[in-house]
């Protein structure tokens, strides 16, 4: 700390290019060290960012806590959340001094702060202040010496008053852990546990709702889970077919809504931490307008007028029902089981068709073929859907369960299956309709536009236009309709991941992350096992941005959304 204080008061009144020359090495202060990954240059320009490490056994925690993935990712949650809220009591304001990442209720993978191999890294944005052109060095001493290890004293060292509530982080995801493996021997798709809160406080906000009515599960579909020496009592959804239904406003988009959002582990107090269901599971709707490239849709949808064949579509902007299909069937190819659909989000004719229509025209004249013709098939061959639909009623004949919400509370009614939740009739099932499409053989086209978007720029730009719409060099992907990446940082995180494998994908298959036959989900997969292992410090330009690992199945979602764009 001595010596990065002596280097800044040289600095006073110079050049405020001079700021670079502490980027030149790390600067050690005992317990942890400061590195510059990039340095301002200018008052007005993007803030520095600095990056923290540090031994976790020097901040005081257990060797444990460096150990396993669920209690690196309890520990580096539980000090990011802790670290965030200290920042803002300090620096209130949009133009601070200091700026640390904000998160939501998910406990993600997060380069603002992660353990790997018993290191801690911690990057925050750091405003080195000037006044005009010269370098504030007093200032900038009391930034970077004074005000930061304070900061990281009061934040990331061990605390025993924090104890109970690190150990409660702990046991959010070492439960769910334990209920994942339990609700695959049961032949459970989802759980929810008694006492949880779905309600959100509005639609601009993930806090529960004060007052809410607590789910409490039908007694048809109840069932106790034996949970780290603890009985926890829930409804158990069966791998099949579910419907949700009841009239409007009574909870059934609510409940959709909780068990989309628990493919990811929630923070203890949440009201959602302890629903869990498949983590491969996505929600799928209409799309209107969005990009297909390559992909069979033969299943949902017959031969165009003039002879034009569905097994390789493409289109720039697809209707409502094809997109819908297309969502599906690429959720399936990216290696989802488990989907989840609500009526109101969803294109009807591609959910049902009317008998009278489908009698006028008959299927000679309509190239569609609805999920109730298909849905039987497609859960026969091991996948779950859990449908909202308070006026399709053509589902309530095909599923194998229902849930009636009802004032928020849920019950069950019987379907008109003659079969069990999971009891479905073998001969059923027909070949795979999976097509599973090669990573390199569908990326190569998209490569050439994987580049700087200006001559004087040396790296390909991954940006956010608005909130959701994802830019790789002059690569576009629409993800505005994929609910279950859940900030801009899981965006940019996608982009970064792809950017990586576009850049590095070969045209043979001695390529080291992408052979000529890995699928694309596969090649995905790989380095998110990388990424969630060690965070994003070993990716190209993986510290320069705050981001979030999105599962592998968002990344190809993205993926498969990308079209050139605007040049």
């Amino acid at each position: 700390m001595k010596a990065l204080y002596q280097k800044i008061r040289t600095l006073n009144g110079k050049n405020y290019g001079l700021y670079k020359s502490l980027a030149d090495k790390p600067w050690d202060f005992g317990d942890f060290a400061l590195e510059f990954l990039h340095v301002q240059g200018d008052p007005y320009a993007p803030a520095s960012r600095v990056v923290i490490r540090a031994n976790v056994s020097m901040l005081g925690y257990a060797g444990e806590w460096g150990g396993s993935f669920e209690r690196r990712l309890a520990l580096s949650d539980f000090l990011h959340r802790k670290l965030t809220r200290l920042v803002k009591e300090k620096y209130p304001d949009k133009g601070a001094a200091i700026v640390f990442d904000t998160a939501g209720p998910e406990m993600l993978v997060r380069n603002s702060l992660w353990i790997d191999n018993g290191e801690l890294r911690a990057c925050l944005q750091v405003r080195l202040p000037g006044e005009g052109r010269k370098i504030q060095a007093e200032v900038a001493a009391e930034i970077l010496t004074m005000v930061l290890p304070d900061l990281v004293s009061a934040g990331l060292y061990y605390s025993k008053s924090d104890e109970a509530a690190l150990q409660e982080h702990f046991r959010v995801l070492a439960e769910r852990k334990e209920i994942l493996a339990q609700l695959e021997s049961r032949g459970l798709c989802a759980f929810v546990p008694d006492g949880a809160v779905l309600p959100r406080a509005s639609g601009l906000s993930e806090l529960p709702l004060e007052g809410a009515v607590p789910f409490t599960a039908p007694e048809q579909m109840t069932v106790t889970l034996n949970v780290c020496g603890r009985e926890i009592r829930g409804m158990g959804i069966p791998k099949g077919i579910t419907v949700i239904t009841g009239g409007a406003f009574h909870g059934k988009s609510t409940l959709l809504q909780a068990l989309t959002r628990a493919v990811y582990p929630h923070i203890p107090g949440d009201g959602r931490e302890g629903i869990v269901i498949d983590e491969s599971a996505l929600r799928v709707g209409v799309e209107d307008g969005r990009s297909v490239r390559g992909t069979d849709l033969s299943q949902f949808v017959r031969d165009l007028p003039g002879g034009v064949s569905t097994k390789n579509f493409n289109t720039l902007s697809a209707s409502g029902s094809t997109s819908e299909a297309a969502n599906l069937l690429e959720a399936m190819e990216a290696g989802s089981r488990a989907f989840l659909i609500d009526e109101d989000s969803s294109a009807v004719n591609f959910l049902i068709r009317d008998v009278r229509v489908r009698k006028l025209l008959g299927d000679d004249r309509e190239p569609l073929i609805p999920l109730t013709d298909r849905i039987r098939e497609i859960s026969a061959q091991g996948y779950s859907f859990i449908l909202v639909a308070g006026a399709c009623g053509d589902y309530l004949d095909l599923a194998d369960n229902i849930v009636i919400m009802a004032n928020y509370k849920a019950e069950c009614a019987k379907s008109s299956l003659p079969r069990t939740c999971s009891g479905v009739i073998a001969s059923e099932a027909k070949q795979s309709i999976v097509v599973a499409r090669p990573f390199v053989g569908y990326m190569q086209p998209l490569q050439k536009s994987v580049r700087p978007t200006s001559a004087v720029e040396r790296q390909v730009k991954v940006k956010l236009t608005g909130d959701t719409l994802l830019q790789i060099g002059f690569l576009v992907s629409d993800t505005s309709r994929l609910n279950t990446l859940v900030d801009k940082q899981q965006r940019l995180g996608a982009g970064f991941v792809l950017l990586n494998l576009l850049q590095n994908a070969a045209s043979n298959s001695e390529s080291s992350d992408a052979s000529a036959g890995d699928s694309v989900a596969a090649t995905i997969q790989k380095l998110h096992e990388k990424i969630q292992n060690v965070g994003f410090r070993n990716l190209p330009q993986g510290m320069s941005r705050e981001m979030s690992l999105p599962r592998v199945v968002d990344i190809a979602c993205v993926a498969f959304r990308l079209r050139e764009g605007s040049r």
